[in-house]
C-alpha cells in the first residue's frame, strides 16, 4: 500500500489486516517501487496524487518491469481527486481498479477480494465477522 498520508498507511493496513491480509506500506511511490521489486506482491493499493512520483508514475514503472509476476500484479488507484479524466488515466496507465477518497471500508474489501480472486462468500461471510 502507497500513500504519502500517514492516516491512510495506518487505517488501510488495519482493515486489510483484520481480514487476514498482510500488508507492506511505503509513503511514496519511489520506495512502494522498491518494496514491489525486493517482494513477493499480490496486490498493489496505491494513491495517486503524491509528492515526487506520482502512482501513475507508480503504475507505469511497475508495468514495465521484466518479471511477469511483478509486471502484472492487481492494482487499485485511490484519490481523492473526483474528475472522471482523472478515472480514464489511472485505468488506462494499468490500474485495473479505481476508488475515491472516502471510500467505504466494505467496498475496498470487495475489490480486494475480487483482484486477488478470493471466493465471493468467504468476503461475505468475512464482512458478517467483521464490520467496518
Amino acid at each position: 500500500m502507497v500513500d504519502d498520508n500517514e492516516i491512510m498507511r495506518v487505517v488501510i493496513p488495519a482493515l486489510l489486516e483484520s481480514y487476514g491480509i498482510q500488508v507492506i506500506t511505503a509513503s511514496n511511490a519511489r520506495a512502494g517501487f522498491e518494496l514491489i521489486k525486493q517482494h513477493s506482491v499480490n496486490l498493489l493499493i496505491s494513491d495517486i496524487t503524491m509528492p515526487g512520483e506520482s502512482g501513475y508514475c507508480l503504475i507505469e514503472k511497475i508495468r514495465s518491469l521484466k518479471l511477469l509476476e511483478k509486471r502484472d500484479i492487481p492494482a487499485i488507484a485511490l484519490t481523492g481527486n473526483i474528475f472522471n479524466q482523472v478515472r480514464l488515466k489511472a485505468l488506462k496507465a494499468g490500474f485495473q481498479i479505481y476508488m475515491e477518497k472516502p471510500f467505504e471500508p466494505e467496498q475496498l474489501i470487495k475489490e480486494v477480494a475480487k483482484l486477488l480472486e478470493l471466493p465471493v462468500n468467504t468476503v461475505r461471510l468475512n464482512l458478517a465477522a467483521n464490520p467496518a
